[in-house]
């Protein structure tokens, strides 16, 4: 059987349309059918990969849509959309159709999580912890994503207070007989995601293909750390993952982009296939010579921020039509399927030595600071600051999904923004109110 057609069938029987987490009733009987052995629920295990990599998908939005939002200078939007427009202005309109696809496509993924962890009954038992592993994982990975957009940060007021998202774990065929599902708290919507990548952790392989294995649940807790300001979790959490011996850095920087295959520095991607379509990301900031629609240009004023030498500085092409520098860590490469990069090895070492710093242990910080230095061409240095580690952060991962979190997360300013501003998060989208009437606005929208 073709796996690719019957991934296909199986995300049909969970995609949204009009209705809140929508599955038509009637649907239910062809999902137990489809989950009833478990070739059936490996098939839709890898189908609940296959709904992050298709367009539109929650990965791709994780990544550009956030990075456009929290642009403060560094880029140069030149596409036609009036959702993303309004994510550069900080001007989201609930009814905005980037944010809506977002939502819906997100809480589809979870549901075809949670409808195949219904039915892991059927696996077999030497084999049935991983795969529910592997399904909290993904879970919790999009869970993540989603309460840091649409929810003020950990770090901003009470999270115990402060309304996050809807907690939902049980298929949505089940939660139609309750189809108002209110906001549980931030500190809620956490402790399901620790919950979630602690048990992933515990029970993943630590070599999956190029599935999610024990170290990809330990970068994402690492990230949840950070977030929560756990400093000495997220270093250990990092350094567990260093400390594998299972991924290398790569000295030629351009190798680790723009790839159909895993790296060794990769630790965790999304493997975007012909079928799947663009690499959504990738198709946004490529120039037209390349493939791309050439909507996001580099400014020169971040070009300008490089130290002399940094090799992360000749990331960047001159797209010869626009005459617009680009950034070559997104470009559509000559068979149209790059990977999406969600974790790597240098974020560890840079989770490391901010964790280790804040906890007192700034030798070791230091030395982790200057791999990456030394990986980037730049000397070592014999001293470093909680300021230098971030800055190494940024120009290591800028345009890779993280300065939204990281200016949050550091209260720092987006622009002339405060960091805790209320149109610095996601409104709830009008189509989730219009249907959820336990569903409550985000203040200002």
């Amino acid at each position: 059987m073709n796996i690719k057609v019957t991934v296909i069938f199986i995300s049909l029987l969970v995609t949204s349309c009009d209705k809140n987490l929508d599955i038509e009733p009637e649907q239910a009987i062809s999902t137990n059918v489809a989950l009833s052995n478990e070739q059936g629920v490996r098939t839709a295990l890898i189908g609940t990969y296959d709904l992050l990599s298709q367009l539109p998908t929650p990965s791709g939005d994780i990544i550009l849509n956030s990075e456009i939002f929290a642009n403060s200078g560094d880029l140069i939007w030149t596409g036609f959309s009036i959702p993303l427009t309004q994510l550069i202005n900080k001007n989201i309109s609930p009814s905005n159709n980037a944010i809506e696809n977002y939502w819906v496509n997100s809480y589809r993924t979870i549901n075809q999580a949670n409808t195949v962890l219904d039915a892991v009954e059927v696996v077999n038992d030497t084999d049935r912890n991983a795969i529910i592993a592997e399904l909290r994982f993904l879970r919790a990975f999009i869970y993540f994503d989603l309460v840091n957009m649409f929810a003020h940060s950990w770090t901003s007021g009470n999270p115990d207070n402060n309304l996050g998202i809807p907690i939902i774990t049980t298929p949505a065929e089940v939660s139609l007989e309750n189809p108002e599902v209110p906001r549980n708290s931030v500190s809620e919507v956490y402790e399901l995601i620790i919950s979630d990548l602690l048990y992933a952790k515990t029970h993943l392989p630590s070599r999956n293909g190029v599935y999610a294995n024990s170290f990809s649940a330990s970068g994402i807790l690492s990230r949840a750390y950070l977030m929560q300001e756990k400093f000495e979790l997220a270093a250990l959490e990092a350094d567990r993952v260093i400390a594998s011996g299972q991924y290398n850095l790569i000295t030629d920087l351009e190798q680790i982009f723009n790839q159909s295959f895993n790296s060794s520095e990769d630790i965790f991607t999304l493997q975007v296939t012909t079928q799947d379509g663009q690499n959504r990301v990738s198709y946004f900031y490529s120039g037209e010579q390349e493939g791309g629609g050439a909507f996001i240009g580099i400014a020169d004023e971040h070009l300008a921020k490089y130290e002399n030498g940094d090799l992360r500085a000749d990331l960047f092409y001159n797209d010869q039509l626009s005459n617009t520098k680009r950034s070559s860590k997104w470009k559509v490469n000559e068979s149209n399927d790059g990977n999406v990069i969600v974790l790597r090895l240098a974020e560890m070492y840079l989770t490391r030595a901010e964790g280790r710093f804040r906890t007192g242990d700034k030798a070791r910080a230091l030395d982790d600071m200057n791999i990456i230095r030394n990986r980037a061409n730049l000397p070592s240095i014999t001293n470093t600051s909680l300021e230098m580690i971030l800055d190494q952060r940024y120009f290591e991962l800028v345009f890779e999904g993280h300065q939204f979190r990281d200016t949050k997360r550091n209260r720092k300013m987006f622009g002339d923004l405060p960091y805790d501003y209320f149109k610095m998060i996601y409104p709830i989208p009008q189509r989730e109110l219009d249907v959820n009437k336990a569903m409550i606005q985000n203040e200002g929208y």
